[in-house]
């Protein structure tokens, strides 16, 4: 797991703990899904984009600043990857940066197993520019499966600079499939590796410890 980067913040760290407390109410659940998304979103962004210059008037005089080069996909795996894509998206905003948004609609069909079928309702993603910058905000890397269809129908990927997938929680399980799918085309920033029950699934194929269904727990069970 030495290629996957979990992000050692002390407030991410806090967040974690919040949304793992399971008394912790769906409003702030959200709350604390979006500052997640700001917060990683900016870590992501200071490790892998650059900058390229811009004019800057000054009060005295004209000078070069800079603005961020690359153009970024952010795709918002439904449900629970709404606020916490939010939260990125409002960073990105404040600093004018070149961005496309696709939106995702999936769920699981549990048929026992861990091999799980996935059901994409709507799959609205704009195709990858030239030299952009993908981030695919799940919140939850149990299985992987979401990932991998997600991936795999995204139109011209090859022209990515990188694919990014940007999660919460992340398992042995869900990070040895992504490997095998797509190798080191994909790079993972994940707050903690759970390692419980069977590579940190149980027979249903949720994350042990986890936080129980993020979904739910943003949303209400429906």
């Amino acid at each position: 797991m030495n290629d996957v980067i979990v992000l050692d913040n002390p407030i991410l760290k806090s967040i974690l703990s919040d949304l793992r407390e399971k008394s912790t109410k769906s409003t702030d659940f959200r709350r604390s899904l979006r500052v997640a998304g700001n917060l990683m979103t900016y870590e992501i962004v200071g490790r892998e984009c650059s900058t390229k210059e811009r004019p800057v008037t000054t009060v005295f005089e004209e000078m070069k600043g800079e603005t961020l080069r690359e153009r970024i996909l952010q795709i918002i795996v439904m449900r629970a990857g709404l606020p916490f894509t939010e939260g990125g998206s409002r960073l990105l905003d404040e600093v004018e940066s070149q961005r496309d948004i696709g939106v995702v609609d999936a769920r699981r069909i549990e048929k026992g197993g861990l091999d799980m079928e996935i059901e994409i309702s709507s799959f609205k993603v704009p195709e990858v520019k030239d030299d952009s910058i993908v981030i695919i905000y799940d919140p939850m890397v149990a299985t992987a499966s979401t990932i991998v269809e997600v991936v795999s129908r995204l139109e011209h990927k090859e022209r990515a600079k990188k694919i990014i997938v940007c999660s919460i929680l992340s398992t042995p399980y869900g990070i040895k499939k992504l490997r095998e799918h797509f190798g080191k085309e994909l790079q993972i920033y994940t707050l903690t590796i759970d390692t419980g029950a069977n590579d940190g699934l149980d027979e249903n194929g949720y994350i042990v410890p986890g936080l129980g269904d993020c979904g739910d727990r943003a949303f209400g069970t429906y």
